[in-house]
């Protein structure tokens, strides 16, 4: 009877060594989770490594929004990381990168990224025809090496505007599956560089975060709260 009280507690002990494990485990990915939401809505980009040390010392009990506003700050002073972000919002929405001018114009208006690409998105991709065909049949010849014909054409062009770098994950999306079209589906969260562009998926929570600090341009359609930019690393 002795052994098995001891075994029952050496059981029992173990077991919550295990939930204390995990529960460290799962506190260290949501802090990743905040860490690298906040980036993306802000840099368009992760945090590297040492930005992930800083911060998983640092994060405290900060959600995506509060992050964010502190990037916002830092993007104020640092006019090399605000080039950046407008570089890669550019290269998202539209597969290329800003004129000088562009550059110019929006390096006074310190936004940050998901700021930039819904501004993209929003006021030139849904609103011009002509720049939203021509980023679908961009993104036609990025994955699949020939311009979009005129079925696929009207099909992407009577859904809802999509960034460059989603379509290209879409189109990726349905390549890997050895698929020569590709129609809306939700997008392979596990994308590293597939024609330059890299995907990654949120927890729900983290996901409506993202959204909440003005990140929905940057979730893929489809569902799974998976993002898709060209700056994932």
């Amino acid at each position: 009877m002795h052994y098995l009280k001891q075994t029952r507690l050496l059981v029992a002990s173990f077991g919550i060594l295990l939930f204390c494990l995990n529960s460290s485990f799962v506190s260290a990915q949501s802090k990743d989770e905040i860490i690298n939401g906040s980036y993306l809505v802000s840099f368009g980009r992760f945090a590297n490594s040492s930005e992930l040390s800083y911060w998983r010392q640092n994060v405290g009990s900060k959600n995506v929004q509060q992050m964010v506003a502190n990037h916002k700050d830092y993007l104020r002073s640092n006019s090399a990381e605000r080039e950046q972000a407008i570089r890669r919002s550019y290269m998202d929405a539209f597969g290329w990168q800003p004129s000088a001018d562009e550059l110019k114009y929006w390096s006074g208006q310190n936004k940050t990224y998901a700021e930039l690409l819904q501004n993209h998105v929003q006021n030139w991709l849904n609103v011009y025809p002509d720049k939203k065909s021509h980023v679908i049949k961009q993104s036609y010849y990025k994955v699949f090496g020939r311009t979009a014909n005129a079925d696929e054409l009207k099909y992407w062009m009577g859904q809802a505007t999509c960034s460059y770098a989603q379509y290209v994950a879409i189109h990726s999306t349905w390549k890997l599956n050895n698929q020569k079209s590709s129609s809306l589906t939700r997008v392979n969260p596990n994308l590293k560089n597939n024609n330059g562009i890299s995907t990654s998926s949120f927890s729900p929570t983290i996901g409506a975060q993202v959204v909440a600090a003005g990140g929905l341009n940057v979730i893929a359609p489809g569902g799974g709260n998976v993002v898709a930019a060209g700056g994932l690393n």
